[in-house]
């Protein structure tokens, strides 16, 4: 037996682009508590570059591989942190251009968003499964900011990849493939460093040898929909998610 990728062909593709405490593994910035030693987020030994697990707060060795099942993207609302700092609240793609609800562009920059006189982030959020210690654990991603060029490139790679042969016409789902995914210097146009992730070296998941992974994947998809961040939950279910001073440039 083998799992049947036609009964749920292009899962999860509708929304590419479109709590206690999350799964969400952070990397770790040169200027993020986890490396100032009086900080209660220390964590000792880290090394900017490195990544966190937020439920545990232990490092995470690189590279991991993962597997995404679900894609969310949204408009966060940040309060300046000459304000006070935090998030305010989630908003939906939609929201770009409604003059009437507060919505401004490019006050301090060509790209920067605004809702009245807090920021808009636009942050997709990725469930997936990594392996992580030999498990199999739920983990998500936040991509804000320059995470956004990685969310692009990693959604037009998904939406690309076909299966070969009788099935070259079948959409795969998102989970068809699993991904290495480790951490890179980058540096923005001001020459300031910062790190990013990187997803390389694409594995098509077997049907047959693979199958309780695309069978846990095609559960772990459905239960995403309930899971992920979303603009119509109210604050009180809103997740832990990851701090405005822990967004790189």
């Amino acid at each position: 037996m083998a799992y049947d990728p036609t009964k749920n062909a292009g899962a999860g593709l509708d929304e590419l682009d479109a709590t206690s405490k999350m799964p969400l593994l952070n990397i770790i910035q040169q200027m993020s508590p986890q490396l100032v030693e009086d900080d209660e987020k220390y964590i000792e030994g880290a090394k900017a570059g490195n990544v966190f697990f937020s439920p545990t707060g232990e490092l995470i060795n690189l590279p991991i591989e993962i597997i995404p099942v679900a894609f969310r993207t949204m408009y966060v609302e940040w309060k300046p942190k000459t304000l006070g700092g935090g998030m305010v609240g989630m908003h939906p793609l939609s929201i770009q251009g409604r003059k009437d609800l507060g919505y401004d562009q490019g006050r301090k920059g060509q790209y920067d968003e605004w809702l009245g006189e807090n920021e808009l982030k636009k942050t997709t959020y990725v469930m997936g499964i990594a392996d992580i210690g030999g498990e199999k654990t739920d983990v998500m991603l936040a991509l804000a900011v320059t995470g956004q060029k990685v969310s692009r490139k990693w959604q037009n790679d998904i939406r690309k990849f076909r299966y070969d042969g009788d099935l070259a016409d079948t959409p795969p789902a998102v989970f068809a493939r699993a991904f290495q995914l480790g951490t890179v210097r980058e540096t923005n146009s001001n020459d300031q460093s910062y790190f990013n992730w990187k997803l390389s070296d694409p594995r098509v998941l077997d049907f047959e040898a693979d199958e309780a992974l695309l069978e846990l994947a095609d559960k772990k998809y459905s239960e995403a929909q309930q899971s992920l961040p979303s603009p119509q939950a109210t604050e009180s279910s809103q997740p832990t998610l990851v701090a405005d001073e822990d967004i790189p440039y």
